[in-house]
């Protein structure tokens, strides 16, 4: 080994110096050489050339080392190449210097990782990570114990941000070594963050050789290794290799199981939480709680004990029996410390978080409820009940000091003292304000069993700091005593309202005794009221003798205060203070116990309605369903209608307007040739026949004019009015039916669904543009006698400028003329006075049944979207009926582990109690 470490640090030539201590080094290895050379003996100089070698690397002379060691021929050669790769790096020849290291080959161990390190740094200054990444990894191979070699390999691994291998390594070395230096440095690992991309299953080994060298150490590498995979997709796999490794391993009684204990505990509320179905972590809780027993001790093995029978009860035989056992003897003989208030309502809120997420709404009076229990300003909830007739309303008016009902209520009022007056009513979805006395009364007859909160200064509720809950008469009906019974179960005291003139009647002694099964631990006590129709204090007093004589089988304990509601309130209160403090003495321990019960209770209602709203939700998925198919099939014949009502009205609204213009045509083409034909009376035989045809031509056009501006206009106008009003009639009968129509579904829909209003506007634009174009029409003068295309009037108009000035021609003349003018048609006169008053008209008439189509577009487009959304919620109801059909356990699996959570809780309560071993 000193040979090798001389080898290593380049100290062999020391083996010369023997003796020679004070002679340079050099000198005695050349003395040496030359003694060797000089020998009779074969001599052998390699050993002290490698030694020269040796002494020129350190004084820098590199070249002269490497000719010496190049020179070595025994079986220091493979060291003397190491060392000429050593000279080249120094000299700065990294490439030779590699080149040399890698043409090493020995079995030396000590020298193959020598020169595997020295390639390793030349490796890294050459940049090549590759091969550095290799080389040290061969270095590991070939002994991990060599000095400093895995320091050098974490480093490296660190330092190039490579937590793979530097974990793989810390795991191995924690293995192999089982030192406390490799188990921090893996802790820390797992700390940062650096394993979570292994699995689980990888740190099995490594965490069986924590807990078999340290428990301090496994504690602290268990939790860290939990914590990193808490919220990563291996959770699970990691509580099962957790799980099987524990299960294989003996447990000592520890105080460093403690942190692990607790892990258990936070991981099951996690799992139960409603984030996990039953079937992924089925095979993970029976062994969880078994380990989790198994570190357990008496002074924190309640919790695990209470889960394991919680879950034992709720899925029988998947618990390992062992850990039942162990869970049955502890909870058995603990003592509960903890009032478990704080625990109660973490499950409270884990529900009602799950609930929102899952679109569930939790009933509100239960969230009222729970906030009204846990209030800390109040001590005790009594409660306040009796059959009708026993005064119990005027009993309650006598401790407000005001009528603030009026006869017996029908309705749950829960009474607190407060400076100012404040109602609310509290309904399952939400809590209303009242603002009226007189609404509260009128409230309170119509709810049915409604709950209703009223705060009111009252000395009493604020001297003893409680509240009392005003319930409905308990012989009332079976629905209200029903109610009354589960509020029991919520109060700390019960105070039954007794009838002076008629005290305990056999149904109220069978309900006392109902009362009694069902909620034993509720301390009940008795108000005799109408003391004052009791003729004497004695007869009082047998009254009351009587009554506990028959209530001694089931309240033996209970008292009766008798009491006068028609009495002053004052004369009275120091009875009724220390009847209270007297019977319900407060205890700030019991009363914490007390509200953690009184949550569960309520847990275990909110689950019950959750159940209930799973098949009230399936039920109302399936009505829903078929409610809009009916519905779709309604809208979609009404579309039918709708749309042929639409054609029938384009139909008929342009029929109408057709026949208008063809009338007024009509009309035109009779009036026209008529009007023109009678200014033949212009022809005499006087008449200038030059320039009669001029003269003709004024005529017609003055006369056509006349009627055209008096007559064809206005009577155009008019019946376009008509028209219009028509049309208005008929659109309104249209909108008359669409009206009823939308009546019928809204009271369908039982909401304004559906507004079917048209579009009357274009009633106003018809107008407008009616207006318009008939202010715009003037008459253009026609050339009626002036064509040159008509042969006649040309032959007419050359004779007259010919024959004209001759006397015994122009009778002749006079004739022809009116003979032409008196059998013209005039059809192309009349064609292009009818076209140029039409043209706008007839343009107007193609833009009708766009613009009636606009009248219905709103209706129909309103139509069509309510059948889109139908057809949407038709579709969305089946694919949310068919994923709960599907996936019910969605649904039923997070409601089982809250089911689990709330017995486990329950079984704390009762922890060396009640609790029975044959659970």
């Amino acid at each position: 080994m000193t040979t090798e470490k001389q080898l290593i640090h380049k100290t062999y030539y020391e083996t010369y110096l023997t003796g020679s201590e004070q002679t340079a080094p050099a000198q005695v290895l050349g003395q040496a050489y030359f003694e060797e050379q000089n020998s009779d003996e074969s001599f052998d100089l390699s050993y002290i050339r490698f030694a020269q070698g040796e002494i020129y690397f350190h004084y820098q002379d590199y070249e002269a080392a490497i000719f010496k060691w190049e020179n070595i021929k025994n079986e220091l050669e493979p060291w003397a190449n190491k060392n000429i790769g050593d000279a080249y790096y120094k000299l700065g020849l990294l490439s030779a210097a590699e080149d040399k290291y890698n043409s090493i080959e020995t079995e030396d161990q000590t020298l193959n990782i020598e020169v595997a390190l020295k390639l390793f740094f030349l490796y890294q200054e050459r940049n090549k990570l590759e091969n550095a990444y290799e080389t040290i990894k061969r270095a590991l191979h070939i002994n991990s114990d060599y000095p400093q070699v895995t320091k050098i390999a974490r480093k490296f691994y660190e330092e190039n941000n490579d937590y793979k291998h530097a974990v793989i390594l810390a795991v191995k070395e924690s293995i192999r070594t089982e030192r406390e230096e490799w188990f921090s440095i893996l802790i820390t690992y797992v700390k940062g963050g650096y394993t979570k991309q292994f699995e689980p299953d990888f740190f099995a080994e490594a965490l069986l050789t924590f807990y078999e060298v340290s428990q301090h150490a496994f504690a602290q590498l268990t939790t860290a290794l939990w914590n990193s995979y808490r919220d990563e997709n291996s959770y699970l796999t990691w509580l099962r290799t957790i799980n099987d490794m524990l299960l294989t391993v003996d447990h000592e009684a520890s105080d460093e199981w403690d942190q692990t204990v607790q892990l258990y505990e936070e991981t099951f509320l996690e799992l139960t939480n409603g984030s996990y179905y039953l079937s992924e972590i089925h095979d993970v809780i029976p062994y969880l709680l078994a380990n989790w027993m198994k570190l357990s001790t008496r002074s924190n093995g309640l919790f695990p004990s209470a889960t394991v029978l919680a879950w034992n009860e709720i899925f029988p035989g998947t618990v390992i029996p062992d850990a039942v056992y162990k869970a049955e003897s502890i909870i058995f003989e603990s003592e509960n410390e903890e009032s478990g208030l704080e625990n109660a309502l973490h499950l409270y809120h884990t529900i009602n978080r799950w609930a929102e997420g899952h679109s569930v709404e939790v009933d509100y009076k239960v969230k009222w409820w729970v906030e009204e229990l846990i209030n800390p300003q109040i001590k005790n909830h009594f409660l306040l009940t009796g059959k009708a007739g026993s005064g119990k309303t005027t009993f309650v008016n006598s401790l407000l000091g005001d009528k603030l009902f009026k006869g017996s209520t029908t309705s749950f009022v829960v009474l607190h003292d407060d400076d100012d007056l404040i109602m609310n009513q509290i309904k399952n979805d939400e809590q209303i304000p009242i603002n009226y006395q007189s609404e509260l009364n009128n409230l309170m007859i119509n709810e049915t069993n409604g709950l209703f909160q009223v705060k009111r200064p009252c000395i009493l509720m604020h001297e003893h700091q409680c509240a009392i809950i005003d319930t409905p008469p308990i012989n009332g009906s079976n629905e209200a005593r029903n109610e009354i019974f589960d509020s029991l179960l919520l109060v700390d005291g019960m105070l039954y309202v007794l009838d002076g003139s008629s005290p305990l009647t056999e149904g109220e002694y069978d309900v006392l005794c109902q009362i009694k099964n069902f909620a034993p631990n509720v301390k009940v006590n008795f108000i005799l009221n109408k003391v004052d129709l009791v003729s004497s204090d004695a007869q009082t007093e047998a009254l009351i003798n009587e009554i506990k004589g028959k209530l001694k089988n089931i309240y033996p304990e209970a008292e009766i205060l008798p009491y006068s509601s028609l009495h002053p309130f004052n004369q009275q209160l120091s009875q009724l203070n220390g009847f209270l403090y007297t019977h319900y003495p407060y205890s700030m321990k019991e009363k914490q116990e007390k509200r953690t019960k009184k949550v569960l209770t309520l847990i275990r209602k909110m689950l019950a309605n959750l159940l209930q709203k799973r098949v009230e939700m399936e039920k109302g998925l399936i009505d829903s369903i078929q409610w809009n198919e009916d519905i779709l099939g309604r809208l979609t014949g009404f579309t039918n209608k709708l749309t042929d009502l639409q054609q029938e009205k384009i139909a008929t609204i342009t029929a109408a307007y057709k026949a208008l213009l063809k009338e007024s045509k009509t009309e035109l083409k009779v009036t026209l040739p008529t009007l023109i034909k009678e200014s033949s009376e212009l022809i005499k035989e006087e008449s200038d026949f030059k320039q009669i045809h001029i003269q003709l031509n004024e005529n017609m056009n003055n006369r056509v004019q006349d009627y055209y501006e008096q007559t064809l206009i206005p009577a155009l106008c008019e019946k376009l009015e008509d028209w219009i009003s028509s049309s208005h009639e008929e659109l309104l009968e249209s909108q008359s039916y669409l009206m009823e129509m939308s009546g019928t579904f809204n009271e369908i829909y039982q909401s304004e669904k559906l507004s079917l209003q048209c579009e009357f506007t274009i009633l106003n634009d018809w107008r407008r543009d009616i207006n318009r174009m008939t202010g715009r029409l003037q008459y253009e003068k026609e050339n009626i006698m002036l064509r040159r295309n008509k042969p006649t009037q040309v032959i007419l108009k050359g004779a007259g400028k010919l024959f004209g000035g001759m006397n015994q021609n122009k009778s002749m003349l006079a004739n022809q003329y009116k003979k032409y003018v008196e059998n013209e048609s005039y059809d192309e006169v009349t064609e292009s006075i009818s076209t140029k008053l039409f043209l706008p008209f007839e343009l107007f008439e193609k833009g009708l049944k766009q613009d009636i189509s606009t009248f219905f577009n709103g209706p129909i487009n309103e139509v069509t979207h309510t059948i889109t959304e139908t057809e949407e919620a038709i579709q969305n109801g089946k694919e949310g009926l068919s994923d709960m059909k599907a996936n019910p356990e969605i649904f039923y699996d997070p409601l089982k582990l809250f089911e689990v959570n709330l017995l486990q809780q329950e079984f704390m309560l009762q922890a060396k109690k009640d609790y029975s071993r044959s659970l």
